[in-house]
């Protein structure tokens, strides 16, 4: 009897471990995805907020540009390129060090609050300076669905 107790506890167990486990892959394939792209010397990042008091959508986004380099790059000029054309979503100016540009991350959360239209912006076009010369890269913009949100 004591025997049959013990399974019968190691089956419950069991039971709730695998309950929990559906529960969070469940959850995590219901959260929008996510924009996660890499190049060689850039990272471009748009992941949805949780859409708080203080904004006007369900489901707004934040987003950032991301430098991969030890050494802080001089960015010229940030463009979108849509269905092959390139429109420009930062110049120079934009990209100061107390404006956008902290040295290794743009961010604004006015320009990336309405999230990537994936449908007509299929990458972003980066052009900057190091060492006295000129660089330009192209990040194709990749669209993920979350399979396993951490819990932290």
């Amino acid at each position: 009897m004591i025997m049959m107790g013990s399974w019968m506890m190691r089956k419950y167990i069991l039971l709730i471990g695998v309950l929990l486990l559906g529960s969070w892959i469940t959850f995590s394939l219901l959260q929008p995805a996510i924009v996660y792209s890499k190049g060689e010397h850039w990272k471009v990042v748009y992941k949805p907020r949780d859409g708080g008091v203080t904004d006007s959508v369900g489901h707004p986004w934040s987003g950032y540009i991301k430098w991969r380099g030890l050494m802080e790059p001089k960015v010229l000029q940030v463009d979108l390129v849509m269905d092959g054309d390139l429109v420009n979503l930062f110049e120079e100016r934009d990209l100061k060090k107390d404006a956008n540009f902290d040295g290794r991350t743009i961010s604004d959360s006015m320009t990336f609050y309405d999230g990537p239209d994936l449908g007509s912006v299929q990458a972003i076009k980066i052009a900057w300076e190091k060492d006295g010369k000129k660089h330009e890269e192209v990040v194709k913009l990749k669209m993920y669905k979350r399979i396993l949100i951490p819990f932290f």
